[in-house]
């Protein structure tokens, strides 16, 4: 891969977390002001906690990421002092500031400025969003007159996965493994740890306790229609139909980077599935192979 390839994979990596971003904020909205729970005494307490937790375990947590990545980037391309610098022109504290009103909001979640709050927390949003990109735009330009000579100290797989999340922590340090499989070229252990991270993060976000057998989960998680992120690339990366892939092998660097970023996207889109537990205790009920 060339550099400027790596460059734009490390850009459009942060678009496409801006996206998550995004629709993170429209899960937000949902869950304030389209809530009943948050209308009702009996609930309220308990449904208020639920919100600021998740606010905080994803979506804090991916800004903060996303920030991470990002600072990262600077410092390995340029020298500290000239990445804090640059980095000064851009920050996260609006955002913060706005999630921190709608959460603490005095009269209560949902209540007194909660949608005044939540439209200024999607400007900021979008006014990170385009500091970012005029950022990378001026990072793109300095490397260009540097003929890319930067980039050639940085190694892709370094900015993949590189925070680990109050959720999903299990499964994501099983990916952590398998990205170190990859710089090692062990590339036979990849899927090895790539199969149990998504397995990890499933039961996690519904509930489950056990997975029996997880290509007999998958047919009947497809065929009941259960809400997963994605399912024909599932099938491929647990192949009983291929030996190669069912023997856990993946045979080069792009391979084992393309189902690492698979994994990776896929643990954090279940956050983005609609479910209410009504629906997966009835799921639990009619499939088998997970309790």
């Amino acid at each position: 891969m060339s550099e400027t390839q790596k460059f734009q994979e490390i850009v459009d990596g942060v678009r496409e977390d801006l996206e998550f971003v995004e629709n993170l904020y429209w899960i937000l909205d949902g869950k304030l002001l389209s809530n009943p729970y948050l209308d009702s005494d009996f609930h309220y307490t308990k449904t208020a906690f639920e919100i600021r937790e998740w606010v905080f375990d994803v979506f804090l947590d991916k800004i903060y990421e996303i920030d991470f990545k990002f600072l990262k980037f600077l410092t390995d391309i340029f020298s500290e002092a000239s990445s804090e610098a640059v980095r000064k022109k851009f920050s996260v504290q609006e955002i913060e500031k706005y999630v921190r009103e709608i959460i603490y909001e005095k009269q209560g979640l949902c209540h007194g400025k909660t949608y005044e709050n939540l439209n200024h927390l999607k400007s900021a949003i979008f006014n990170y969003r385009h500091a970012l990109d005029a950022m990378f735009d001026g990072v793109r330009k300095i490397i260009y007159q540097k003929n890319w000579l930067p980039m050639k100290k940085i190694s892709l797989e370094d900015y993949m996965l590189t925070r680990k999340r109050r959720k999903y922590i299990t499964a994501r340090e099983e990916l952590e493994t398998a990205k170190r499989a990859t710089k090692d070229k062990n590339y036979g252990e990849v899927l090895n740890h790539i199969r149990p991270a998504i397995e990890l993060a499933i039961k996690e976000r519904f509930g489950f306790t056990k997975i029996k057998k997880f290509w007999n989960f998958l047919t009947d998680a497809d065929r009941l229609n259960f809400p997963l992120p994605a399912f024909d690339m599932l099938y491929f990366y647990y192949g009983e139909g291929s030996g190669r892939l069912h023997a856990g092998k993946l045979g080069n660097d792009f391979e084992c980077q393309t189902a690492l970023g698979f994994a990776d996207g896929f643990i954090d889109r279940l956050e983005l599935v609609t479910i209410s537990q009504e629906e997966i205790d009835r799921f639990k009920k009619d499939c088998e192979w997970v309790e």
